[in-house]
């Protein structure tokens, strides 16, 4: 309880600058690498969670079960978020990795809105660098499918210019001779 009672204006404003900021720094990498959630939206889920748990200590000096529900019902809702960003096509599936930024996104607001401000920090510094980091090396997969696309287009390329070369030595090894007859009859 002794927290509860230091939660004081600047603390609130502090936590909640604090929150902003990393989600901030976790939204700026995801723009820079064009994915479906950016700087408003990270800085926002942060922001958020740091917020619920702020009102969760607030309540817990009338309410100690308020956490749990909180945590609960925050989980529910930072995976429907994340879901939404979960794209399916044939055997691939994109947005993982943006999912689970929004999810520790929300779990870093957390912990910044607590007296664990420190292990939100540090989360979030270390996730940011995470996804830099992975998204420098783009998956096999996709170098693959990449490459095998690039393949096929010089393929097709080869195979148009085959055609076209056959066609031309097919009209310089047949003249016209005058024992066949033309292709047009007569008249």
């Amino acid at each position: 309880m002794g927290e509860i009672e230091s939660l004081t204006i600047p603390v609130i404003l502090l936590r909640l600058l604090g929150a902003g900021l990393v989600g901030g720094l976790i939204g700026y990498e995801r723009r820079m690498h064009h994915k479906s959630i950016g700087i408003a939206g990270m800085v926002l889920v942060a922001l958020g969670s740091a917020t619920y748990m702020l009102l969760a200590h607030h309540l817990t000096s009338t309410d100690p079960s308020a956490i749990g529900r909180l945590l609960q019902g925050f989980i529910s809702g930072i995976g429907f978020l994340g879901g939404a960003v979960i794209f399916r096509g044939g055997t691939d599936v994109h947005g993982i990795k943006t999912a689970a930024a929004i999810w520790i996104t929300g779990a870093i607001g957390l912990a910044i809105g607590t007296s664990f401000w420190w292990l939100g920090v540090i989360v979030g510094i270390i996730t940011a660098a995470v996804l830099w980091i992975a998204d420098m090396f783009p998956g096999t997969r996709q170098q693959i499918e990449e490459h095998a696309e690039q393949v096929e287009r010089r393929v097709e390329h080869a195979e148009q210019r085959a055609t076209n070369a056959e066609q031309q030595a097919a009209q310089r090894v047949t003249p016209n001779r005058p024992d066949r007859p033309s292709a047009a009859p007569p008249g």
